[in-house]
């Protein structure tokens, strides 16, 4: 059972070289050669498993907003977006902002040639108890336990099993009648058609949500356009401008910067899955 409030990811930039056409590029402040490092929480694992050959492994971080590094004042971008990101431990992984039915030009990348330094630290509880019934997982919820749950589903048709790891941060539970209901987010499901036996090209950021042991619902995110009449304050500027040039230079010819999007949640798979519940700590 991941102690995901003990698990991090970090990485350590190359020493910082101005980008010669915009001031603010990445939202980074920083003088030549500043060296600087980052640190955020692992929220969810993915790992997809071939009948043969090895196994896939990917962790979403938890997220923040745009920002500017490292200032003392002015330290959100507006507009703003959010930033998240999913990694192995030598590849970033795309998250998908279409519907899962559109194609997008994304893919993975290496780490090494982004990074000079990048380390997946995850930590694991030392003892964890699984939970084979409902009462019990009601018993574990009363007890202030923490809970984890893991999803399997299989996808026969490449014989291979997808599994997700994620804690359980909202449970909703009926005593008397012996239900429970699961609803949290984030984690991250696989386009298993960029699957190419060693890795994946897209991947979809979710909800999820079951109250059985053999069935889950992912609700997948997507970008969408504002209204053009929510325009004038969406993408109204305040301070700095991310996408704000150099005196002089010249944004090259076919590069269109945009501004972020709105992000909602609406595509929903269900999946036949093996769903396991273990519980930590507490009061039982």
């Amino acid at each position: 059972m991941i102690d995901f409030s003990r698990s991090f990811l970090t990485w350590t930039h190359h020493p910082h070289e101005p980008d010669p056409i915009y001031k603010y590029t990445g939202g980074l402040l920083a003088d030549p050669g500043d060296v600087i490092c980052v640190r955020l929480k692992a929220d969810a694992r993915l790992t997809i498993s071939p009948d043969a050959g090895e196994p896939f492994t990917c962790y979403v971080i938890a997220p923040c907003r745009a920002e500017y590094t490292i200032v003392s004042d002015n330290l959100f971008q507006i507009p703003s977006g959010e930033y998240r990101a999913v990694f192995s431990e030598t590849l970033g992984v795309p998250i998908g902002r279409r519907p899962s039915t559109d194609t997008e030009s994304v893919g993975r990348h290496s780490l090494a040639e982004h990074y000079a330094k990048f380390e997946v630290d995850i930590q694991h509880f030392a003892h964890a108890e699984p939970l084979a019934s409902v009462p019990a997982v009601i018993q574990a919820t009363t007890d202030g336990a923490l809970l984890n749950a893991v999803c399997s589903y299989r996808d026969d048709a490449r014989n291979l099993t997808v599994t997700v790891e994620f804690p359980i941060e909202l449970i909703n539970f009926d005593k008397g009648n012996e239900t429970f209901q699961v609803c949290t987010e984030p984690v991250i499901v696989p386009d298993l058609a960029t699957w190419d036996g060693h890795g994946l090209d897209r991947v979809f950021l979710a909800g999820v949500a079951f109250s059985s042991f053999d069935r889950v619902e992912f609700i997948l995110q997507r970008a969408i356009e504002p209204a053009t009449s929510e325009l004038s304050w969406y993408h109204e500027v305040r301070g700095r401008d991310r996408n704000e040039l150099r005196e002089g230079a010249v944004e090259p010819p076919g590069v269109e910067r945009g501004r972020p999007k709105p992000l909602v949640f609406s595509e929903v798979w269900t999946r036949a899955a093996d769903i396991t519940i273990a519980r930590v700590s507490g009061k039982g």
